[in-house]
C-alpha cells in the first residue's frame, strides 16, 4: 500500500513538472503546432499568479509573447535570449528568486544539429524542387521550340508548294495563252490566205474564164489599154493580145488617183499610158476639194447669167440632171451653188443644170481648169 502511495505521488510531481514547462521546437513553433500548448501554459500561469520565463531567439520573442497573451492577456512574461531556434517556456513564482539557468548546452547542441539537419534537408528539398522545376521549364521550352520549328517548317513547305503551284499555273496559263495566240494567228493567217485565195479565185473566174493567172506584173510593166481590176489589196491586170486574154497579178504600190489610170467603173481602170516612175505624179484629184450642193440658179441671178454666158453663149439652159445621170465625157462648170453640164451628142452640144450634192474629189472626176471637171466614169455619185 505504501508503495502505491509513493508511485501516485511521483506521478503527481511529474504531471506538475510537465505543466510547469513547455518546450517547442522551431518547426512546431513556426507552423503553429505548439500554439495550443503556449496558450494553455499562459492560462495556468495567470491563474496561479505566476510569471512565464521565455527562452527563445530575440527575433522570436515578440511572436512568443503574442501567442502566450492569446491564452492570457495579463500573463507576466520574462524574455531570455536563446541561441537556438526553439522555444522554452517555464512557470516561476512571481516573487521567487531567479532559478539558476539550466545547463542546456548539450540539448542546445542537439537541437542546433537537428535544426541544421532540418535546414539542410529543407534546402536540399528546395534545391531538388528547383532542379525539377528547371528541368520541367527546359522540357517545356524545348517542346515549344520543337513545335515552333515544325510550324515554321510546315509554313515554309506550304509557301514553297504554293509558289511552285503558282509558277506551274502561270507557266500553264502562259503556254495556253501562247498556244491560243499561235492558233489564233494561224487561223487568222489561214483566213487571210483563204480570203486572198477567194478574191483571186473570183477574179480568175470572172476575168480569165476560171483559168489561173499567168504570173505577176510590176507597176512599170503596165501597158497602154491594160485593164486594172481592184478588189481590196488584190489587183488584177487583164491584157488582150489579139484574141488572147491574159490575167496577171499586179505587184507594188500604185496610186489609183494617177492620171494614167482612167476610171471605167467601180474598181475598174484603163491604163491610158505607161506608168512613169516620177517623184510627184500627177493625180486626178489634185486641186479637188469638198463638194458642191448644186441647184438651178434663180432667173436673172448673176450666177445663172455667168454660167450661161460661159457654156451657152448667154442662151437659156432649160434641162436638168442629177449627179447619177452624169456620163463619161461630160464637162462640169462649177459656180457658187450652181453647176452647168455640157454633154456632146453626136455633133451637137447639150447643156443642163446639175441638181444635187456632188463630191468633186471622187475618182470619176478629173479637174480640167479652175472650175471645170471632166467626167471619167458612168458611176458618179
Amino acid at each position: 500500500m505504501y508503495k502505491r502511495i509513493f508511485l501516485a505521488a511521483a506521478l503527481l510531481v511529474s504531471a506538475a513538472a510537465v505543466a510547469q514547462q513547455v518546450d517547442i521546437n522551431g518547426k512546431d513553433f513556426l507552423s503553429g503546432a505548439g500554439d495550443a500548448r503556449l496558450a494553455e501554459i499562459a492560462r495556468q500561469a495567470a491563474a496561479q499568479n505566476k510569471k512565464l520565463v521565455v527562452t527563445a531567439p530575440d527575433y522570436w520573442q515578440a511572436k512568443v509573447a503574442a501567442k502566450l497573451r492569446a491564452g492570457a492577456a495579463n500573463v507576466d512574461i520574462q524574455p531570455i535570449e536563446g541561441f537556438f531556434e526553439n522555444v522554452l517556456v517555464r512557470m516561476e513564482d512571481a516573487k521567487a528568486a531567479p532559478a539558476p539557468k539550466p545547463d542546456t548546452s548539450a540539448a542546445d547542441a542537439a537541437k542546433a544539429a537537428a535544426v541544421k539537419a532540418d535546414a539542410e534537408k529543407a534546402a536540399a528539398a528546395k534545391a531538388e524542387a528547383a532542379r525539377q522545376e528547371a528541368e520541367r521549364a527546359e522540357a517545356e521550352r524545348q517542346e515549344a521550340a520543337r513545335i515552333e520549328a515544325e510550324r515554321a517548317a510546315a509554313k515554309v513547305a506550304a509557301e514553297r508548294a504554293a509558289a511552285e503551284k503558282a509558277a506551274a499555273d502561270k507557266a500553264a496559263a502562259e503556254k495556253a495563252a501562247a498556244d491560243k495566240a499561235a492558233a489564233e494567228k494561224a487561223a487568222a493567217e489561214k483566213a487571210e490566205a483563204d480570203r486572198i485565195a477567194g478574191i483571186k479565185h473570183r477574179m480568175e473566174k470572172n476575168l480569165n474564164e476560171g483559168h489561173a493567172a499567168d504570173g505577176n506584173l510590176g507597176v512599170a510593166q503596165l501597158q497602154k489599154d491594160d485593164q486594172l481590176f481592184v478588189d481590196g489589196e488584190i489587183r488584177g491586170v487583164v491584157r488582150r493580145s489579139g484574141a488572147h486574154t491574159s490575167l496577171f497579178w499586179l505587184q507594188g504600190d500604185l496610186n489609183l488617183e494617177r492620171v494614167e489610170l482612167v476610171p471605167v467603173g467601180d474598181n475598174h481602170y484603163r491604163i491610158a499610158e505607161p506608168i512613169k516612175d516620177v517623184a510627184n505624179p500627177v493625180l486626178r484629184s489634185r486641186g479637188l476639194t469638198g463638194h458642191i450642193a448644186a441647184a438651178v440658179p434663180a432667173a436673172d441671178s448673176a450666177e445663172r447669167k455667168s454660167l450661161q454666158q460661159q457654156v451657152a453663149d448667154g442662151k437659156e439652159i432649160i434641162g436638168t440632171l442629177r449627179p447619177a445621170d452624169l456620163r463619161t465625157g461630160d464637162l462640169l462648170y462649177a459656180g457658187k451653188g450652181a453647176c452647168a453640164v455640157v454633154r456632146r451628142s453626136g455633133t451637137n452640144l447639150d447643156r443642163f443644170w446639175l441638181e444635187g450634192d456632188l463630191n468633186l474629189a471622187q475618182a470619176g472626176l478629173q479637174k480640167q481648169g479652175d472650175n471645170t471637171y471632166r467626167v471619167l466614169s458612168d458611176t458618179i455619185r
